[in-house]
């Protein structure tokens, strides 16, 4: 008995498990949500709720709930609701009195704010066109339809064309159509579009002009000092006359002006970028850091290439040579330097024709960067490693001088990895980078030669002579010294009784 029910205890343990792991498994996602309470002390006719958040560039999603418990959404009133980044906008209708519910749902939206108002027009931006004056100031056409006579008028300098987050310039009353004119001293210089924000008791809206304007504010400090740029190969640069300890930043703006990229590069004296895959051109400024000045705006065009060429003298990327030739075609009004890594060995050099590049032992870059009139820049670059080592070449037996009967021999030794080894310029195999080659011998002096050649044709050489005689010249070498021997004593008995003899015929 206390078996099977500690058997459905643990069939009841494993069932509850599983039914926490599926809940889990099925439990939505909630994004964060905020809410907002706003009362109306009135009824209202046209009422409009405008709910804007901090994080303008999330999107939200908004409800709305009236007094009464009437839900305002995108999904049960798509036709009274707008939402898009940063903003929606909420269009009820007849607003009765009391107090109104505000939701928003998303991720990382930061503040809500919501305004409430009475639409008596639609406040159509039918026209907004900003000028800019020889004398630096802006003026700014308007028109707005479906408007009250009077409006209220802001217009707003910005470092691109959305979000809507820029700096007041101008606000005044204005008739509904007008001209404003207004300076930028309070800007800093720079690439500014402009929008115009029109109001009517707390409920307006907002457009940019087409245009921009590039504005060189007169108070700001001068400018950096040699600034050039433009195009670099495939992507764009800009480089200036760095002073010493002075940090810098660098301004990228987009086709439109619109900024893209604001990197403090500290005491850096070159910035280098890549295009976008849709960039069709860019702009570039440097300035000091922390400090507001006016610049060079300087044009990078992928379209536009220089027109210059340099060709090295080998494809390969290893040599045994201590130096590389460079031919250098230039166009008119093109400079170009060179480099060796990072050291600069030719500076503003005009001259097409060849150059000689002195390498060092190892790896070596070795760089032409040509300039044209305007600044576009390419880069010939080559990477090559010099090696004027001969590969390790060894034997195991110096075989040099040796006499032999038999009509072959053994050599056999050690080369270094890579290596190319011949010999009498026949290949041999390597096992290993080891070798042990039989050699076939004629008679009498056989010359050896053994090569060991690396990729960049250096060589070690080692030479030997061999001498083979056979067995029948053996013999026949002994059998001539068997002879000349028997002769020799042949002889000497010769010498003895002839002088015998002779002695002899003395005495008698």
């Amino acid at each position: 008995m206390k078996r099977e029910i500690s058997i459905i205890r643990k069939i009841c343990i494993w069932l509850l498990m599983m039914i926490a792991v599926v809940g889990c498994l099925v439990l939505p996602v909630h994004a964060a949500e905020t809410e907002v309470t706003i009362d109306l002390g009135r009824e209202y006719t046209e009422a409009v709720f405008y709910v804007t958040w901090e994080n303008y560039e999330q999107t939200g999603t908004v409800k709305l709930t009236s007094p009464s418990g009437k839900v305002y959404s995108k999904d049960k009133t798509p036709d009274q609701v707008y939402e898009s980044n940063g903003e929606a906008i909420v269009n009820v209708g007849k607003g009765e009195e009391g107090t109104w519910t505000v939701v928003v749902s998303g991720d990382n939206i930061g503040t809500v704010d919501v305004t409430v108002g009475e639409l008596p027009n639609s406040l159509v931006i039918s026209k907004f066109a900003v000028t800019q004056n020889t004398d630096g100031s802006v003026t700014a056409d308007y028109k707005i339809m479906d408007s009250p006579d009077e409006i209220y008028v802001e217009i707003f300098a910005d470092t691109d064309s959305e979000g809507f987050d820029g700096t007041c310039v101008y606000s005044e009353y204005m008739d509904k159509k007008g001209t404003a004119s207004f300076d930028l001293d309070s800007l800093s210089s720079g690439e500014y579009h402009f929008y115009i924000r029109v109001s009517v008791d707390g409920i307006y809206q907002r457009a940019y002009s087409d245009g921009f304007v590039s504005y060189q504010n007169p108070n700001d400090s001068q400018k950096v000092d040699g600034v050039k740029g433009g195009t670099y190969n495939d992507g764009y640069y800009i480089s200036w006359n760095a002073a010493e300890d002075e940090a810098y930043t660098v301004l990228v703006w987009d086709e439109n002006h619109n900024l893209i990229k604001e990197e403090d590069v500290g005491t850096a004296e070159a910035f280098y970028g890549d295009f976008s895959e849709d960039a069709s051109k860019v702009y570039l400024a440097v300035v000091r850091t922390n400090e507001s000045c006016m610049y060079d705006l300087i044009t990078a065009d992928p379209a536009v290439k220089v027109s210059a060429d340099v060709a090295f003298d080998t494809d390969s990327d290893m040599t045994k040579n201590s130096f590389i030739n460079a031919t250098v075609t230039l166009d008119t009004n093109s400079t170009f330097d060179a480099y060796l890594g990072e050291q600069k060995i030719l500076e503003g050099e005009k001259e097409s024709g060849m150059y000689r590049v002195n390498l060092e032992d190892g790896d070596n870059t070795v760089s032409f960067v040509v300039t044209d009139g305007t600044g576009n820049a390419a880069e010939f670059s080559k990477d090559i490693y010099v090696d004027t080592i001969p590969p390790q070449l060894s034997v195991s037996e110096d075989i040099n001088g040796k006499v032999v009967t038999e009509g072959s021999i053994y050599l056999n030794g050690y080369t270094e990895a890579g290596a190319v080894l011949t010999l009498n310029g026949e290949p041999v195999e390597l096992t290993q980078n080891y070798f042990n080659k039989k050699i076939t011998l004629s008679g009498g002096e056989n010359t050896i030669t053994l090569i060991a050649e690396d990729a960049v044709g250096n060589q070690s050489v080692y030479s030997a002579t061999v001498t083979y005689e056979s067995g029948k010249t053996v013999k026949r070498i002994f059998e001539y010294i068997a002879l000349g021997g028997l002769f020799l004593v042949l002889l000497i008995l010769y010498i003895i009784v002839f002088v015998k003899g002779r002695k002899r015929r003395k005495q008698s």
